[in-house]
């Protein structure tokens, strides 16, 4: 019957006013309760929303939201939650009841719900739950035969000459096929190596069905892949859209996580104790950020194939995440990267360290015959000995057809406020910026670099700024002006004057837009010029959590989005995220290492 007055509110997302006996009108609040899903909220009276102690603060916090999203957009979201939250993801326990006052069998399911963590999982009737999820949830419970297979001799290799139908009718290109004969290639005669094809290009795809090939010659996994949180969702969802395998997200709090162990993870007996040899999953996808917190439960596994996206995160020869993954069991490694030489040899020769340490395992040794790629011999030789781990291939060279990139640069002139800060900061550091480069005066002059940074990404950014700016700008223009903030923000710096004049342009000609900053406050001043200006847009910046970010996406991309712009902070929009639906992107300042400006232009 769902949920009564008496429980407790975890949220209020509506409200609704009926007009009624003055002076009062109705008001009804639409309120999630805790314990239940999304599926049980409603609309309820303050009368009857009473009971919970709480209720005050969390209605006024409610209305404060209101009025802030009132600013935002004319016409708010017709969704009060993300439809996401009343989507099944996986059921991940079944319990039979007897109903106390008919005697007739109830059905329960544990289901955890798209979009949302496992800690919010909730215990549902079965004629609430997708019975193809129950279907997908049976056939999960059946313990597979327990059969060790080898992997195949390395003469028994056969190159697959055109692709296989996978899941949902889908097939590889001609070059993605080419990658992943290489792949499995590699897997045969037991060589780790790097993916390295240009971004855009799908490695994801090929690592999924190389993984798969493994898969149909017998061995079940387990397979491990660790990529980046913004990445996350997008490989569940392909290894959902390609194949058959049961693939889980191991990410989250530390409920999520034993909730994960308890339920997703092993067969268990009629005990409950967990049966070795034997997995639940065929593939856990996990973060960085899982590997460097010790999880000691992925330690335990031997894993048969580990595949590490944007492996360029591996390139510090002493990072703790090097140092997490070499205490792991892994049979077969396979790297991926859009970039595998950024900056200098020493981060090339961590990744084949890591790969093959008995071929590479002096840093000194090869950087003595490598280290400053001078010669043209030494090049050679680097190639010759990277060819047969390296496969790297470039949009011009496999996609024929896809629109050539048009980049332009324009370069915009600061405003007379701008040069005015920029003088001063000089000016301030004069002392400094004299004495030159050196070991004591370097932390000066990189503070000095980033001060003239964010003056001529915006002034705002410097503090008390804003508030000097306002003050001047009150002599020439009236406070009471509607806009006279937005004009204040625009006229204080030269690239928010040029994004003034493109944006129109780009909406009237039905373009969608990408805008990257390097720094998050620099998004925060976008942000704002964005609502006063009434553009609607989503936003990502290593603030927003995995599942957000998707969902964000989504909207984005979905067919009738209505959103024109999203703001990305480079770092973290730039790995691995598929925003195919703009055709526009804005590197509003860009990176020191232009190598991660790439990452977000290509890909």
């Amino acid at each position: 019957s769902g949920p009564q007055g008496s429980r407790l509110i975890t949220a209020c997302f509506g409200l609704q006013v009926h007009p009624g006996e003055p002076p009062f009108d109705l008001e009804l609040f639409y309120v999630k309760y805790r314990n239940f899903s999304y599926l049980h909220c409603k609309w309820a009276t303050m009368e009857e929303l009473e009971k919970d102690p709480r209720i005050a603060q969390k209605i006024k916090r409610f209305r404060n939201k209101q009025a802030q999203m009132k600013h935002i957009f004319t016409e708010p979201d017709e969704d009060l939650f993300n439809p996401d939250y009343v989507e099944v993801d996986r059921i991940l326990e079944v319990a039979h009841t007897k109903d106390a006052e008919t005697g007739e069998e109830v059905t329960h399911y544990l289901v955890k719900w798209c979009s949302l963590p496992y800690e919010e999982s909730t215990w549902e009737l079965e004629e609430d739950v997708d019975p193809a999820k129950v279907k997908e949830f049976e056939s999960l419970q059946v313990l597979p035969e327990i059969k060790h297979v080898e992997r195949p001799a390395s003469d028994s290799w056969q190159k697959l000459e055109k692709s296989r139908e996978y899941k949902n009718s889908n097939q590889l290109r001609e070059y993605q096929l080419e990658g992943m004969n290489w792949l499995l290639f590699n897997w045969y005669n037991r060589k780790n190596c790097i993916l390295a094809d240009e971004m855009g290009l799908g490695k994801t795809i090929q690592s999924i069905t190389f993984l798969s090939e493994i898969f149909l010659r017998g061995i079940h996994g387990p397979f491990l892949i660790i990529a980046p949180l913004s990445t996350i969702t997008n490989w569940e969802r392909e290894f959902r859209t390609w194949t058959e395998m049961n693939a889980i997200v191991y990410h989250g709090s530390q409920i999520s996580r034993q909730m994960i162990q308890q339920y997703e993870m092993v067969y268990r007996d009629a005990q409950g104790n967990p049966l070795s040899g034997v997995f639940k999953f065929h593939v856990v996808i996990t973060t960085f950020e899982m590997i460097l917190a010790d999880c000691p439960e992925l330690k335990k596994i031997h894993w048969s194939c580990v595949i590490i996206d944007e492996a360029h995160r591996l390139k510090n020869r002493n990072c703790k995440l090097l140092e997490g993954l070499k205490l792991m069991a892994l049979e077969h490694k396979v790297l991926l990267t859009g970039t595998p030489l950024q900056n200098s040899v020493e981060e090339l020769f961590s990744l084949l360290n890591f790969l093959e340490p008995s071929q590479f395992p002096s840093e000194t040794a090869f950087l003595e015959e490598f280290g400053d790629l001078k010669t043209e011999e030494q090049v050679k030789k680097l190639q010759s000995i990277l060819k047969p781990m390296m496969l790297r291939r470039l949009k011009d060279d496999v996609e024929k057809n896809l629109a050539p990139k048009q980049e332009t640069i324009i370069e915009v002139e600061l405003t007379n406020i701008q040069k005015k800060y920029y003088r001063a900061i000089l000016e301030k550091n004069f002392s400094f910026l004299t004495k030159g480069a050196n070991q004591h005066n370097m932390p000066n002059l990189i503070n000095t670099m980033m001060e003239l940074r964010k003056c001529c990404n915006h002034p705002y950014l410097i503090n008390g700024a804003e508030e000097k700016i306002l003050e001047d700008f009150r002599k020439t223009h009236s406070p009471d002006a509607p806009d006279f903030q937005l004009q204040a923000m625009i006229q204080a710096a030269g690239k928010l004057v040029l994004i003034d004049k493109l944006l129109p342009k780009l909406i009237a000609g039905g373009h969608k837009v990408l805008i990257f900053s390097q720094m998050v406050r620099c998004l925060d001043i976008l942000e704002d010029y964005l609502i006063q200006r009434r553009y609607t847009y989503e936003r990502i910046d290593g603030r927003v959590r995995g599942n957000l970010r998707q969902a964000a996406i989504d909207r984005f991309c979905k067919p009738d989005s209505d959103r024109f712009v999203f703001l990305l902070c480079t770092r973290a929009g730039g790995l691995g995220i598929n925003l195919t639906a703009a055709d526009t992107c804005i590197i509003f300042d860009s990176d020191w290492n232009p190598q991660n400006d790439l990452q977000v232009t290509i890909g």
